[in-house]
C-alpha cells in the first residue's frame, strides 16, 4: 500500500472528508455507519477489533469486520498492546481499509485488563 503525506492521504485518499463519525462502543457496524452515510458522514470507523483475536480467529474476522462498496472511505480500528499482532491484522485488512487505527483512548475496564487503549503507557509489574 502506497504511503501519503498526511494532507495528500486526506485530500486524495479520505476525499477531502469533514463530516467523521467516530468509532462508538457497541455502535460502529455497518447498519449504523450506513446509516450515518446517508446524514452526511463521510468518513467512518469500524468497531474496536482485537488484533490478536482477529489474526487468530477466522469467525471473529467474519463477524467484526463487514462492510460494503458503499462503506468508503473507512477506517478499520484496533486494540492491541503487540507490534507484530498489530501489523499482521494490519496487513490482513489493509485492502478492505482506507486506513487503520490503534486505540489509544479507551478506557473501559476491558482496555485496563488487556492492557491496550489509554492503559498502553502503563507497565505491568
Amino acid at each position: 500500500m502506497p504511503k501519503h503525506d498526511g494532507y495528500k492521504f486526506w485530500r486524495e485518499k479520505l476525499n477531502e472528508c469533514k463530516y467523521v463519525l467516530a468509532p462508538m462502543v457497541d455502535a460502529s457496524e455497518l447498519p449504523w455507519r450506513m446509516l450515518s452515510r446517508k446524514y452526511s458522514s463521510q468518513l467512518c470507523y469500524t468497531p474496536m477489533m482485537n488484533a490478536g483475536v482477529f489474526v487468530r480467529d477466522s469467525t471473529y474476522r467474519t463477524e467484526n469486520f463487514v462492510t460494503c462498496a458503499e462503506d468508503r472511505p473507512l477506517i478499520a480500528q484496533f486494540c492491541s498492546d503487540d507490534p507484530e499482532l498489530f501489523t499482521k491484522a494490519a496487513q490482513m485488512i489493509q485492502d478492505q481499509c482506507d486506513a487503520v487505527d490503534l486505540n489509544l483512548g479507551c478506557p473501559q475496564n476491558i482496555a485496563r485488563r488487556g492492557h491496550y487503549g489509554a492503559f498502553l503507557s502503563i507497565h505491568n509489574s
